[in-house]
Parts: structure tokens; sequence; C-alpha cells
């Protein structure tokens, strides 16, 4: 099989969007035909460039999905100028988290599209789970009774967007939970805010600086979080900014006020002051 360079730019993209990419992703990324991509991806199977789950396997989940196999590594790896025994990479997903992993790419390809889409924010880094997971941060804050705790914070990804001179820095919280319990404030909330403001967050990122996106199924579930974030943090819960899944998408994640910020009601874009190519 001789390799193209959109071969070359999905096994790229398979490995950067942390080792697992479902079928309608990499279509929405690089094709426009179900058909034709459908042939592609099934060349880059046969000659072992990708691995795709068993029959067995893909009964148990929400679509099809890819991760490289050792050849594509091996390519990958190559790009980034590194031997294969070198280089780091999924070599099977996380079953049980695959949902919530199609989750979270979902919502990066809906960030690049309205980056797409928008004159003036650009997106300059992305930071998946898988890094945070193979190099954790710990922090110390206090709990409600004074005790000190300490916690690894693991955020489902970490990413930079730039509008003219303004940067923010964003930190993704996909939650998946549909019923109400008050563990959020005590795993989420206070190690949260405690991890901005830590010497591990600047030694990492070189500020100090930052935004909780919280991403929730419903907005039952989003009163009952949000509640829990301005009992536990007070002012502070004004670096959480929530929302509901079925509200994501492009431009709107970034332009369209769809986010409650802590502390507040009112609804609120990313960005109120954007140039949209295309109006909402």
């Amino acid at each position: 099989m001789r390799l193209t360079e959109r071969d070359s730019r999905i096994l790229e993209a398979v490995h950067a969007f942390d080792g697992v990419l479902g079928d309608y992703q990499i279509r929405r990324l690089f094709f426009t035909g179900e058909r034709q991509a459908r042939g592609r991806l099934s060349l880059l199977f046969q000659h072992g460039y990708l691995s795709k789950p068993s029959r067995a396997q893909r009964a148990g989940l929400p679509c099809m999905v890819y991760w490289l196999d050792k050849r594509g590594a091996a390519h990958v790896a190559g790009l980034h100028g590194q031997p294969l025994k070198e280089f780091g990479y999924r070599r099977e997903p996380r079953w049980a988290q695959v949902a919530h992993d199609l989750a979270v790419n979902d919502f990066r390809l809906d960030v690049i599209e309205a980056c797409e889409q928008c004159t003036d924010v650009s997106l300059e880094q992305w930071i998946p789970e898988g890094e945070f997971w193979a190099h954790p941060d710990r922090v110390e804050y206090r709990q409600t009774n004074g005790q000190k705790a300490r916690r690894l914070v693991r955020p489902d990804s970490y990413f930079v967007l730039r509008q003219g001179s303004h940067v923010s820095r964003l930190l993704l919280e996909l939650d998946c939970a549909t019923e109400d319990n008050p563990r959020f404030a005590r795993e989420k909330v206070r190690p949260g805010v405690a991890y901005l403001r830590s010497d591990a967050y600047k030694q990492r990122f070189g500020y100090q600086s930052g935004r909780w996106l919280v991403v929730t199924t419903g907005e039952r579930r989003l009163r009952n979080l949000k509640q829990q974030t301005e009992l536990a943090a007070g002012k502070d819960a004004a670096v959480f900014w929530f929302t509901t899944a079925d509200k994501v998408g492009a431009p709107g994640v970034l332009t369209a006020p769809i986010w409650q910020r802590g502390g507040d009601d009112r609804l609120s874009p990313l960005f109120p002051n954007s140039n949209r190519i295309f109006g909402l």
C-alpha cells in the first residue's frame, strides 16, 4: 500500500486525539463521503496501519473506532523523528471510557471548526487527557472542615485560544453523570481552584490564569453542579463555566450565549466580541 498525504494526516490525527478516533470523526476531519472514508479506513486496517475492535468488542461501542496499529505507530514516530521503541502511543482504547473519549473528541472538533469559522480566534495548543494521566499534577487544599487534602488533577483536556492580544487558557471537565451527588465540589471544585493557583500549574504552563469549562448532561445536572460550585468556592466559582452537551457545536461553542458562569445566572458566550464569518 502506498500512503497518501491524507493517510499520513489521518494517522497523525488518531495519535493527536489521545489515540482513538471514531469513524464519523475521521470522516468529519478528512472526507466528504461515507463510502470513500470507509474504503480508505479499510485499507489502512488491512495493511496494519490502523487497528479496530473485534466484532465482540464492537457490540459494546457507540460506533466503530480506530487506533494506531504497529505499522501506523512506526509511521507517526518517524514523522516525530523518534524510533518506535521510544514513541509513546495508545495501543488500544480504554474500553470502559470509549464513549467519554469520543465525547471529548467531539468537543475538540467543535472548537477546531469554530476557530475556522471565526476571523479572530485561533487554537494555539491542545493537551489531551492522556498526557495528564501519564504526568499528573498534585495539589494541596483545605476541605470545608479545615483539614488539608491532596489530590491528583487530571482535566479531560487543556487548550489555549488566542483572540488578538488576549489569551484564554481553558481546562475541560466533561461530566457524563446523570444523577445528582455531592462529590463534584469535593473531587473537582476545590482541587480545581487550588490547581489554578498552584506552583505545579505555573511550572507546567507558565501562568496562573485559566477557566474550567464543565459540559454536563442536562439542565437539572447543570443546576446541581453550579450550586455545589458556588457553595464550595464562593467568589472563586467564577472560574467555572457550565453548559450542556446538547448546546455545544461549531461555531456556537465559542460565540453563542450557552455558558453560565459560577455566581452568575446569565447565559454568556466565551468570546462575546468575536468576528464570526457565519452568523448564528
